[in-house]
């Protein structure tokens, strides 16, 4: 596959998964009051936006590799100063889905990888794959999407503390209600 599809195909995945993540967070009101949900669904955004943006800026200047290198180093950049912002929360919240913590971690060296490769692509041919080192942050663009797809689903589904409780109690009233029929 060629590198501008592939980059065309990654920008349209990122802005869409952007787009369809920025719903769910607005379907998602009780997150504007919780601190941590606030920073863990603004976190997901940037695993969708900066790929996105990484990818726009690949294609704008192929032949000149200073354009992808300085979008990519400060995307990259601007995605461990996310996660290192949200380091604390994710260890201090007890709300926090493990998962979507574990994930951050697995994230972040990730963005490490995409900086180093951009300030020195050198460290691809030190490998003896064979690959470009654009081709390299493709597949490395890959994986902080589908990593940002799945701290998305986490994030989405795994209830709060207070949605477990509230979910608990209505339970309890649901069974105090219709009690079991007894055995005869």
């Amino acid at each position: 596959m060629s590198q501008d599809v592939f980059y065309g195909a990654v920008s349209t995945a990122s802005f869409t998964l952007l787009g369809l993540w920025l719903v769910v967070v607005q379907a998602r009101e009780e997150w504007r009051f919780q601190r941590a949900r606030r920073q863990m669904a603004y976190i997901v955004s940037l695993h969708f936006l900066l790929p996105g943006a990484m990818s726009v800026l690949a294609l704008a200047a192929p032949d000149q590799a200073i354009v992808w290198r300085v979008s990519f180093a400060v995307a990259g950049a601007i995605g461990i100063a996310g996660v290192a912002l949200i380091a604390r929360t994710l260890r201090e919240d007890a709300d926090c889905p493990r998962i979507v913590r574990w994930l951050q971690w697995v994230v972040l060296p990730v963005y490490v990888l995409i900086t180093a490769l951009a300030v020195a692509p050198g460290i691809v041919q030190a490998t003896g794959l064979g690959l470009t080192p654009l081709q390299t942050e493709a597949i490395v663009l890959a994986l902080l999407l589908f990593f940002g797809t799945q701290s998305a689903w986490f994030l989405l589904l795994e209830p709060t503390r207070d949605e477990r409780r509230a979910r608990a109690e209505r339970d309890r009233e649901r069974d105090a209600a219709n009690p079991p029929p007894s055995a005869v």
